[in-house]
């Protein structure tokens, strides 16, 4: 019971003592709250957690030019809109002249005088009639071209040749030949006047060539002076 009495009244003594000192009855401050001890502090402003950094002075410098040179590369990097290409001049209009119904030697030389003039050559041959025909058409035989030679004579037709040669005009009767088709047609006329009703004018075809010059039409009427008259347009 002794020692019971005496652990009480030590740990009474004791905290006494504790209570003291936080009451600062031997001298030291009293204990303060969380707003004073921040009043009190010098500099509050500088205070920092742990882990936290504040960003320095050189930092921000650096990352002005790097944001910089980022804006700089995306606008080097950025797609140039291309210009729209250039349209091509307009090209010279071609014009072709040419000249048909020629025989080789002449196609030979105006071909060679359009060459000597610097313009475009082009030679092609064809079948241009070179005579008009007043004919009867073929009679199948000889006896049936004789027997429309009596016909002829007995119309007073006196002017006529059968054709020999074999051929698809083979026994075929000529009544005539010219130049124009229009003499053809005045003597055919004659004919039908006389009783022949069956005749007709055809043309008698011969090769011929011809020749086109390909050029501007300035150069044409510049050479045009040095060459005879074109007879006919054609397609460049």
């Amino acid at each position: 019971m002794v020692w019971t009495r005496f652990a009480l009244i030590l740990l009474l003594i004791l905290n006494g003592l504790a209570l003291a000192a936080i009451a600062g009855w031997f001298g030291a401050p009293a204990s303060v709250g969380e707003p004073e001890r921040v009043a009190n502090q010098l500099h509050p402003e500088r205070v920092r957690f742990i882990g936290e950094q504040a960003p320095s002075a050189s930092a921000a410098v650096s990352a002005a030019p790097a944001a910089t040179a980022d804006n700089t590369t995306a606008a080097n990097e950025a797609p140039t809109p291309s210009a729209p290409p250039a349209e091509p001049p307009p090209a010279s209009t071609l014009a072709c002249a040419s000249w048909s119904g020629l025989s080789a030697e002449e196609a030979e030389r105006l071909a060679a005088r359009i060459a000597e003039a610097g313009l475009t050559v082009r030679r092609h041959s064809g079948e241009a009639p070179a005579s008009w025909w007043v004919r009867l058409p073929p009679q199948g035989s000889r006896d049936q071209a004789e027997r429309k030679v009596r016909e002829l004579k007995a119309l007073g037709v006196t002017d006529y040749f059968i054709v020999q040669d074999a051929g698809p005009n083979q026994f075929a009767i000529s009544l005539g030949l010219f130049k124009s088709e229009a003499a053809a047609h005045q003597q055919l006329a004659q004919l039908r006047s006389r009783g022949v009703r069956t005749a007709g004018v055809a043309p008698r075809l011969a090769v011929t060539q011809a020749v086109d010059a390909i050029a501007t039409e300035e150069q044409l009427r510049r050479v045009a002076t040095g060459l005879p008259a074109a007879n006919a347009t054609c397609t460049p």
